[in-house]
């Protein structure tokens, strides 16, 4: 009887650079690229996120994320527990060059490694609502900025498991 040997080969993402702040002006030129999409960061902002370490810069993507020390709720039925992420932006230097969706990876394996991550979008980005969708985010219902007059999204994604047999 013949003996067969199995290996398994598990590919795994790089871990995503953290920001520095000497590329606040890099990291802060791409977001002033499309301001049409992100109108309220600030400078000051970046340099905090960077300070904390809580802003990924690779590849030209940038992301900038919290994570909670306390439970928060998220809008009305959605509650974010201690521990968990709320995503706050994610914009890459090259739309459409597929670095975004490496980077998330990424950022999913290495980064919060086994925590729920969040965020919300508003309704009408469309292609930032597909984009979520395809990589694995849930919708889990409607949110509103402005007193109601500013539609959005929030969506979830849970870690993924490996179970041993």
């Amino acid at each position: 009887m013949e003996r067969w040997q199995y290996s398994i080969l598990v590919f795994s993402r790089m871990t995503p650079k953290q920001a520095k702040i000497e590329e606040i002006k890099e990291v802060y030129g791409i977001f002033h690229k499309h301001k049409e999409i992100f109108p309220h960061v600030r400078f000051d902002y970046l340099q905090r996120k960077i300070d904390s370490g809580c802003c990924v810069y690779d590849d030209g993507v940038v992301i900038t994320y919290t994570i909670y020390k306390r439970k928060n709720r998220i809008w009305n039925q959605n509650v974010a527990n201690k521990g968990d992420v709320m995503l706050h932006q994610i914009v890459n230097a090259n739309p459409s060059n597929g670095k975004s969706s490496d980077v998330l990876q990424g950022f999913f394996e290495h980064t919060v490694e086994g925590k729920i991550v969040w965020l919300t979008v508003r309704a009408d980005n469309k292609r930032a609502i597909k984009f979520y969708e395809k990589i694995g985010f849930d919708d889990m219902g409607d949110i509103y900025w402005m007193k109601g007059k500013l539609p959005g999204k929030v969506f979830r994604h849970l870690p993924k498991t490996v179970s041993v047999i």
